[in-house]
């Protein structure tokens, strides 16, 4: 798992059995406006998550874990920690389209015949392709408790990256592969810029890899004719 999958909070899609297990484990009711209530005390505030359904509804939750496995989230209706305690709700990667928090968004990774997992922080919406980054913790760095277990895209060496591209219409993603067959990847899906397909295929410095964001975000800066 991006086991940081972090990327890793999630948006949620409610459908068949999942909408049956929501209603069975939270029959509370629901108010948007006292669900959201924050404990007084400012130390124990959590973030309020924006889930996008694959059902096409949106939820306004408390994300409290993301699975081992990176196959869903569980996430409480009300603050973790106001009394009475709610009850925990687990929706899987595959019900879920999107999550939002803090400004951020966060999509599960779909890639091509592979089930949904995990969550990926947008770094670029476009125009002319998004880019998704799945970071995990190199060894000995600590994972953040949650309420901090977003990934919010600050780079740094204690990181390693996984990158996503998705073009405009796309529904799935495509992995960015490293080592020798990065290059020729990159190039071949920039081929419409030459140039900057040239520099990647010559690795140049800025070129390569660790440089995906940066080399994306002058792509879509372009003009096209």
């Amino acid at each position: 798992m991006h086991s940081f999958y972090l990327t890793v909070l999630l948006g949620v899609g409610l459908l068949g059995t999942a909408t049956e297990q929501a209603a069975a484990q939270a029959t509370e009711t629901h108010n948007l406006a006292t669900d959201t209530i924050q404990p007084a005390n400012a130390k124990y505030h959590f973030p309020v998550s924006r889930l996008g359904t694959a059902g096409g509804k949106q939820l306004f939750v408390f994300i409290t874990s993301v699975s081992e496995r990176g196959n869903g989230i569980e996430f409480t209706w009300r603050h973790p920690l106001v009394l009475p305690r709610p009850k925990p709700v687990f929706i899987t990667s595959e019900q879920l389209q999107w999550v939002e928090l803090s400004g951020r968004y966060y999509e599960p990774v779909r890639l091509p015949g592979e089930s949904a997992h995990g969550l990926a922080l947008r770094l670029q919406a476009g125009p002319k392709v998004e880019l998704f980054d799945v970071a995990t913790p190199k060894k000995g760095v600590p994972i953040p408790v949650p309420g901090a277990v977003l990934w919010t895209g600050v780079f740094s060496s204690n990181y390693n990256h996984a990158w996503y591209l998705r073009r405009p219409g796309q529904t799935t993603m495509l992995a960015v592969p490293e080592g020798k067959k990065f290059a020729p990847f990159l190039a071949n899906y920039l081929a419409d810029s030459p140039d900057l397909a040239a520099a990647i295929r010559a690795t140049t410095a800025g070129h390569r890899y660790d440089d995906v964001p940066q080399v994306l975000a002058r792509y879509n800066q372009q003009t096209f004719r």
